[in-house]
C-alpha cells in the first residue's frame, strides 16, 4: 500500500542541528601535569506536531477537538431543482362568435371564459404564487362597426389584492386593443380542477349592436417565475449521472510505501431551503488512481447505494434550512480503507433525488429563491498510522573536537577520554531504535559510537511513550538515557579522518496490526552533553 510522505515531513522528520559548545565548564589543574576537565551540554531539540503544522503550507491539515491531527478535504455538489416549480410559457388564440347567440343589430351581453393551466404535471398543484417576474400580453380585435364595452378580467391574478381587469370601449374604427402587463410583484391564487391549477381569462362583451364577424383574442404568458410558491409539487425526480469530483488533497500529499492509514471517513451532507422532503441517493462511487485506473466501487453496508432522507425546510423569516448527513468509515464499509490507501485522484458517482417520497401530507410544499439542494462531500483522514517497514530518519549534531578544545588540533589530541550522554524524552508511543555515527564534513560514516554491528551493540532502543488508558494519549514523556565513552585512540582516529558531526539514525516501527494516533502535542526531545578529561601541554 502507498502512504503519506506528509507524515514523514510533518510528523516524524525534522533536521536537528545541535551546535557544539566551545570551552564550556573548563576546569584546569595548575599542577605540573596540567590536567584539564571539560563538561558541557552539546545541544537539545524539542519537536511538536503542532509546531510543524503551522509551518506546513497545507490547507487540508487540521486538529480536531481531541487534539488528533487530521487531513480534511471538502467538495461541493449542488443538485438543481429548478424544474420543481415550473410555470410553462403559454400562447393561444381564441375566437368567439356572438352572432351565433344574438341577432344582427341587437344588444349583446355575454361572457367567454378560458382556462390557462399553470402546472406542468398532473400530480403538481399550485395553491399560491408570489411572482418574481413574468409578462402577460393580450391582443383583442372586434369586428368593424362594433359599439360597446369590452372587459378582460383575470380573477386569479391579483395586484394589491384586486384582480387584474382591463376595460375598453369599441366604436367605429376603434376595434383593436392591446394589453401588456408586468407580473412582477403580483400574486396568483390559481383555481383548481382535476389535475389542473389554472387561471381564468374572462372576456365580457356589453355591446349596443351586434355586427357580423368574430371577436379574436390572442393571449400569452412568458418568463413566469415565482419568488415564492406554495402547494404540492408532486413526486418528481432529478438525476445527475457521472458527477465527478477531483481529489486534489492527494496531489498535495506526496506518497511512499512506508505508512498506511488506519481509517478514512467520507461524510456526505445535504441541506435545503426548499419546503419539500427529498430522498437523495448517491450510488456507484467509483474511485480512480493517478493513472485513471479504477481502484474500486465503494461498498456501504454491502451495497453500492447510499440513501439520505432530507426533511422539508421550515417556512419562516428566515426560512429554517433542513439538513441530513451520512457517515462512511471502515465500520460500515468493507473497502473504504483499502481505497484510501490507494490514494484516489478522482471519484465518479451518480446522484438522484426524489421529491415527496411519501406522497402528499398535511404540510404544504413551498419553494422560494433557493431551488438547489446543497450537497457536500467531506473526506477526512485521521492520522492514525502504521509503518509497514522500518522508517529511518537522520539527525545531525555538530560535534567537532577541535571546536570543543580550541583551534589547535594538538590540544584535542591530549584528551584522554570523552563521555557523551544521550537523554531522550519521547511522547511517541512506539519504540525507536537508534544508532549514532561519527561522520566527516561530507556525511561519510567513520564509526558507530554505539558499538560494532557484529556484536549487536550498534543499536540502542529509545523507549516508547506510554498512552493513558482512558484518553489514549501520552501524557508524560518516557525518559531513556545512554552513556558512551570515547577513548583517546578513537578521538585521534576521528581527528585523522576529519570527523565533524554525529549523525543519529532512528528507526520507527509499529509492530503487526498496531496503529498509532498522531496528536498535536506528541513531542520528541533529545538532550546531548559531554565530558572530556586530559592534559594540556605547558605553554
Amino acid at each position: 500500500m502507498k502512504s503519506m510522505k506528509f507524515l514523514k515531513t510533518g510528523i516524524l522528520v525534522i533536521p536537528i542541528f545541535l551546535m557544539g559548545c566551545q570551552d564550556d565548564d573548563i576546569s584546569v589543574n595548575t599542577d605540573s601535569n596540567r590536567r584539564i576537565e571539560i563538561a558541557a551540554p552539546a545541544g537539545d531539540i524539542t519537536y511538536q506536531v503542532a509546531d510543524l503544522i503551522r509551518d506546513i503550507d497545507n490547507e487540508y491539515v487540521f486538529v480536531d477537538e481531541e487534539g488528533l491531527v487530521n487531513v480534511k478535504y471538502t467538495r461541493d455538489v449542488d443538485i438543481d431543482w429548478e424544474s420543481l416549480v415550473n410555470l410553462r410559457d403559454f400562447n393561444d388564440t381564441w375566437t368567439y362568435s356572438p352572432g351565433l347567440l344574438f341577432p344582427i343589430n341587437s344588444s349583446v351581453n355575454v361572457d367567454y371564459t378560458e382556462k390557462v393551466q399553470l402546472n406542468h404535471r398532473a400530480d403538481v398543484r399550485y395553491d399560491s404564487l408570489n411572482m418574481e417576474w413574468g409578462a402577460l400580453s393580450a391582443y383583442l380585435m372586434v369586428p368593424y362597426g362594433t359599439e360597446g364595452n369590452i372587459t378582460i378580467t383575470i380573477p386569479e391574478v391579483l395586484h394589491d389584492g384586486v384582480p387584474l381587469s382591463y376595460s375598453f370601449y369599441a366604436s367605429g374604427n376603434q376595434r383593436i386593443f392591446q394589453i401588456t402587463e408586468d407580473l412582477s410583484g403580483k400574486k396568483v391564487i390559481p383555481s383548481q380542477a382535476v389535475d389542473s391549477s389554472y387561471i381564468s381569462v374572462v372576456t365580457s362583451l356589453d355591446l349596443s349592436n351586434m355586427v357580423a364577424g368574430d371577436v379574436v383574442l390572442e393571449f400569452s404568458l412568458v418568463d413566469m417565475q415565482p419568488g415564492m410558491a406554495f402547494g404540492y409539487f408532486g413526486q418528481q425526480e432529478s438525476a445527475r449521472p457521472d458527477e465527478e469530483l477531483t481529489l486534489d488533497v492527494f496531489d498535495e500529499l506526496e506518497m511512499d510505501d512506508e505508512i498506511e492509514l488506519f481509517d478514512f471517513y467520507i461524510d456526505l451532507k445535504v441541506n435545503s431551503e426548499i419546503g419539500v422532503p427529498f430522498d437523495v441517493v448517491a450510488e456507484n462511487l467509483r474511485f480512480y488512481d493517478e493513472n485513471n485506473s479504477l481502484i474500486d466501487v465503494l461498498e456501504v453496508e454491502n451495497s453500492n447505494q447510499i440513501h439520505l432522507a432530507l426533511p422539508s425546510a421550515v417556512y419562516g423569516n428566515p426560512i429554517g434550512a433542513s439538513e441530513t448527513s451520512f457517515h462512511i468509515s471502515k465500520s460500515n464499509s468493507a473497502n473504504i480503507v483499502e481505497i484510501a490507501n490507494s490514494y484516489p485522484r478522482r471519484v465518479l458517482f451518480d446522484v438522484t433525488s426524489f421529491s415527496n417520497p411519501d406522497g402528499e401530507t398535511q404540510a404544504s410544499n413551498f419553494m422560494g429563491p433557493s431551488n438547489v439542494l446543497q450537497g457536500e462531500m467531506d473526506i477526512v483522514a485521521p492520522l492514525w498510522f502504521r509503518t509497514s517497514s522500518d522508517y529511518l530518519r537522520t539527525d545531525t549534531i555538530d560535534f567537532d573536537f577541535n571546536d570543543i578544545l580550541g583551534e589547535d588540533s594538538d590540544d584535542a589530541r591530549e584528551v584522554e577520554s570523552a563521555t557523551i550522554w544521550f537523554d531522550f524524552y519521547s511522547k511517541i508511543p512506539v519504540d525507536i531504535s537508534s544508532a549514532a555515527w561519527v561522520v566527516d564534513a561530507e556525511g561519510n560514516k567513520i564509526g558507530n559510537l554505539f558499538g560494532d554491528a557484529e556484536n549487536g551493540e550498534s543499536i540502542h532502543i529509545v523507549k516508547a511513550g506510554v498512552p493513558d488508558s482512558e484518553s489514549g494519549r501520552v501524557q508524560n514523556p518516557t525518559h531513556t538515557e545512554f552513556e558512551i565513552v570515547v577513548t583517546q585512540d578513537q578521538i585521534n582516529d576521528y581527528l585523522d579522518q576529519n570527523a565533524m558531526n554525529i549523525m543519529l539514525e532512528t528507526k520507527f516501527f509499529t509492530d503487526g496490526e498496531e496503529f498509532v494516533k498522531i496528536y498535536d502535542d506528541m513531542s520528541f526531545k533529545a538532550d546531548v552533553s559531554f565530558e572530556a578529561a586530559g592534559k594540556m601541554p605547558s605553554f
